[in-house]
């Protein structure tokens, strides 16, 4: 018998959705997945959108591992012509419409909210008749695990470089806690402990200033008007009453405001990359404060990554002139370094009631690539920036964050542990996502004016 295109087309989501939800909730690989891409994509002339952002860089590569040839790709950074930088042909978004039966499109993205974002992109360009698409998150994720699986086989496990690059909640993959415990136990004497929380991934807001006024950052940090640094000594007591409640920190990421600003953060990495029970140590900056060499010092290492979130677009000559200069001396020094050009933001800072009810609510909260945002803020954990900002700022009711020096260990595990697992939370209710929010332009600095009619 031979199936209609769209019935074949939710065949193939079906099975890739299904694997993909195997892996993520076991956290290894599955022995499907290498037949999956040939069920999937064997008989079909494969395509990128999005082609010459991280996530196709990656997925094109382990599909040419697997055999699976990319005939072309099509971007919007691509206005005329044809981009051949990404070993395929790469032609102007618009270009698509001239796929056609045989044909199926990759949407390359590394989040649902960007998947669903291009998927409207698309249906600007060609119209209410989509060309036949496939979820190349789902796919790049499930790719780079058999990978990873092969390499684990061999004895070796991957670049942490690459981990961060592809997928937003890399710290589920069995693969990646092994690379993460591994390497701190090469610098700090380790124990994974069997009890405590299985919660594994946090976000340190070390300040609550920058020196960039992003009119959508989701820290909402030209909003709360502050000044105020966390001191070293807190950061730490912090990190040790989470850490002693918990198995295993795999992911940490020092955030702010803007880190390198704070006084004291060459010391916070120090003592922070001290501690035992703590893996890959992330730093984000925005690249425009030049970096000291005793902070620089204390980032080389191989469980820590700085990432510049590269906003140089959206920039003016001087401060584009000082990211150069912040990441070549990183470089120069032995820092591992990776820059993120953030080309889809949204406005998130709504807080407005969005109608969402029961289960759209927990698929909303699953698929969130926020979820894996955990804030934690002075003793206070919250689920995502979004939502620490919204309390802060008194937009949203002070509900599912947890107090970490309120109980003993033991109690602040069981809490760690329902807070792993809730469903969703309250400020969902209120939030744009996954699906929904303006696209806006990245880093767009903000004028006075503007702050002062948020807070009205």
């Amino acid at each position: 018998m031979i199936v209609p295109p769209a019935e074949r087309d939710a065949d193939r989501e079906e099975a890739v959705d299904m694997i993909y939800q195997e892996v993520m909730s076991k956290g290894r690989t599955s022995a499907h997945i290498p037949g999956l891409l040939r069920h999937v994509l064997g008989d079909q002339r494969v395509h990128l959108y999005g082609a010459l952002g991280r996530t196709a860089r990656l997925l094109s590569v382990r599909l040419r591992e697997a055999g699976i040839a990319i005939e072309s790709g099509y971007d919007r950074r691509v206005l005329d012509g044809v981009d051949n930088s990404a070993g395929f042909p790469v032609k102007p978004s618009a270009k698509v419409r001239e796929l056609g039966n045989g044909d199926i499109l990759l949407i390359a993205a590394g989040s649902a909210e960007l998947v669903e974002s291009m998927r409207e992109e698309l249906k600007g360009l060609s119209g209410d008749v989509l060309p036949r698409t496939l979820d190349g998150r789902k796919l790049t994720y499930l790719a780079q695990n058999g990978h990873c699986a092969e390499l684990t086989r061999k004895g070796e496990h991957e670049e942490l470089l690459t981990c961060i690059s592809y997928h937003t909640k890399p710290f589920r993959c069995e693969y990646f806690k092994r690379a993460t415990e591994d390497l701190a136990a090469r610098e700090v004497p380790q124990c994974v402990r069997r009890d405590g929380s299985d919660f594994n991934s946090v976000g340190y807001l070390v300040s609550e200033w920058c020196n960039l006024r992003c009119a959508q950052c989701c820290e909402a940090v030209p909003y709360l008007n502050s000044k105020e640094a966390v001191s070293a000594d807190e950061v730490v007591a912090d990190l040790t009453k989470l850490v002693a409640a918990i198995r295993f920190l795999h992911r940490l990421d020092i955030v702010g405001g803007e880190p390198f600003a704070h006084r004291d953060i060459a010391r916070i990495v120090r003592e922070v990359r001290g501690l035992p029970g703590i893996g890959y140590i992330a730093v984000f900056t925005n690249g425009t404060v030049l970096p000291s060499d005793e902070l620089c010092d204390a980032l080389v290492s191989k469980r820590i990554v700085v990432t510049n979130s590269d906003y140089s677009t959206s920039l003016d000559d001087n401060r584009r002139t000082k990211i150069v200069r912040t990441v070549e001396k990183l470089r120069s020094r032995g820092v591992k370094v990776v820059q993120i050009g953030d080309r889809y933001w949204f406005n998130l800072l709504v807080f407005k009631p969005n109608g969402v009810l029961g289960p759209d609510l927990r698929r909303n909260y699953s698929d969130c690539f926020l979820e894996s945002c955990r804030r934690l803020y002075r003793g206070t954990l919250y689920h995502c920036a979004v939502q620490a900002a919204g309390i802060k700022l008194g937009k949203l009711p002070r509900r599912n964050v947890l107090d970490l020096h309120r109980q003993d260990d033991e109690a602040t595990s069981a809490e760690l542990e329902a807070f792993e697992h809730e469903e969703f939370i309250e400020s969902c209710r209120s939030c744009p996502l996954p699906a929904g929010p303006a696209e806006v332009v990245a880093a767009r600095q903000l004028d006075p004016e503007e702050v002062r009619a948020f807070a009205r």
